[in-house]
């Protein structure tokens, strides 16, 4: 492939321009995955490890979403650099072919329905609280099958708007919360600077026995997997970026250069053009994908921070845990301690993020399950995302309901039915990930377009801690559970 047969679209005015509101205009893809993960991460996790650590694990919460938000802009940068996804880079890995895809994507899709389950029985608990009636089982079973029905029809634009707005009043409300319980800020610090994780207090064990059966580090790393998604998430998310017009991806010849891409071979470099203005061109696309990630995992910074030190500040004190199947109910405490008439936008608020959770989740996993199973099986190069929807629905919504009558039946509760899948999707392939994009920086991109040193330092650095912290928390959850 001639390198002269790639040349970058002419960059945007918008994207020229410093002004906010015109890069606001390039906040896409990662609304959708903030959405994901503000739905349950925070509302849920956030606050609870803030009830049951206090202030000293602020430091895991915020780590963890700058880590992701590292991670997921060095695989935005590769799509919007080359027009190729980074799974299908990763075939090329050492070893047999698309073993390393496989290893990533495995994980990944039979996360989905476990996610699917305890997402659905926590709209469940949500609903027999707001309604105050029904089993939150057979809540969690009409979810699934109104989130499979509006996923397949394609009708989400309203309620995109609606939760966007709710979504955003409580933000809100809850940053205002934050301030007006006027929190320990010297030990919230503390608890941002000094990584620890300490033992439980003795009063959790006596007043929450299930809770203190769980290792303190699995329970710190599932809030770590829990915050801001995970591979499952975020292969999907790249996916998304197909549908924007940044860089490669905007030309109207992106597949046919992505394909040429993808014939360049282990120990070949990607001919992208090295003449200074396409270069040039090619790096002030990176400014789209950069404002996506920073808004995205920005916002999810924000939330996460506002939940656990409400948490820490209100629940903690009080010996009050979001536990078993009472999981949101007692954060309405948060606003109603502001004013009482509150409560409804809470109620409204955590039900539309939750629900949009669940109903985004169907389309991101798509996208997870196209990009991954095209990178394996080179005969389905040519599908579209539309062919694999209905089999990602029937897949996630089936198997999701499955395990949402059998933990009625068996009495599994939401936390535990999502943690391994916050450990090894949320964590562990997080880290592996970020090992893997630089290797493919520095062995495929020439030299103008590679990460710079402090990016690359990052991932390293990042990809050791979470895949360390993924092993070491697997492993003390098998043990326990096995």
């Amino acid at each position: 492939m001639e390198a002269q047969v790639i040349r970058y679209p002419e960059v945007t005015e918008a994207l020229k321009s410093r002004n906010i509101w015109q890069m606001l205009r390039f906040f896409g893809p990662g609304a959708i995955i903030a959405s994901l993960t503000i739905g349950a991460g925070e509302t849920l996790f956030a606050s609870r490890g803030g009830a049951i650590f206090g202030y000293t694990l602020i430091w895991a919460f915020l780590i963890s979403a700058i880590m992701k938000g590292v991670q997921v802009y060095t695989g935005m940068r590769y799509i919007t650099l080359t027009g190729e996804h980074p799974m299908e880079r990763w075939a090329n890995l050492p070893g047999p072919r698309a073993l390393f895809p496989l290893i990533i994507a495995v994980p990944s899709i039979i996360c989905f329905p476990f996610i699917t389950s305890g997402l659905s029985i926590l709209l469940g608990t949500l609903s027999r609280w707001i309604a105050g009636f029904g089993d939150p089982y057979y809540w969690g079973l009409v979810y699934i099958a109104v989130a499979v029905t509006i996923t397949l029809l394609q009708t989400y634009g309203v309620l995109e708007k609606v939760q966007t707005i709710l979504v955003g009043l409580l933000l809100a409300c809850i940053i205002i919360a934050t301030v007006s319980v006027k929190p320990d800020w010297l030990a919230a610090l503390v608890g941002f600077l000094v990584p620890q994780i300490k033992p439980y207090e003795p009063w959790l064990a006596q007043e929450f026995p299930a809770v203190a059966a769980r290792p303190p580090w699995v329970e710190a790393v599932v809030y770590m997997g829990a915050i801001g998604g995970g591979t499952y998430d975020y292969i999907g998310y790249l996916g998304l970026l197909r549908e924007k017009d940044w860089g490669i991806l905007g030309l109207p010849n992106a597949r046919e250069i992505e394909k040429l891409v993808m014939e360049v071979k282990r120990g070949q470099i990607v001919p992208l053009p090295e003449d200074s203005a396409e270069v040039e061109k090619g790096r002030m696309w990176l400014k789209a994908p950069l404002i996506d990630a920073v808004i995205s995992f920005g916002s999810v910074l924000v939330f996460t921070f506002c939940f656990m030190v409400l948490g820490a500040a209100i629940l903690h004190v009080r010996h009050q845990v979001p536990s078993g199947l009472d999981l949101v109910n007692m954060q309405s405490q948060f606003l109603t301690m502001i004013h009482p008439s509150l409560m409804v936008v809470y109620k409204a608020g955590v039900f539309f993020a939750i629900f949009g959770t669940a109903y985004a989740a169907y389309e991101v996993w798509t996208r997870t399950t196209y990009e991954s199973f095209r990178t394996v099986f080179r005969r389905l190069r040519d599908t579209t995302v539309d062919q694999f929807r209905p089999w990602v629905c029937v897949y996630v919504g089936g198997l999701g309901a499955f395990l949402t009558v059998y933990s009625k039946m068996t009495g599994i509760q939401p936390v535990p039915l999502v943690t391994p899948a916050a450990i090894i999707g949320g964590v562990l392939t997080c880290g592996l990930w970020c090992l893997a994009m630089v290797w493919t920086d520095r062995k495929f991109l020439p030299r103008p377009y590679r990460m710079g040193r402090a990016l690359t330092v990052l991932n390293i650095i990042f990809g050791i801690a979470m895949t360390s912290f993924g092993l070491k928390a697997l492993t003390d959850w098998l043990v326990k559970t096995f």
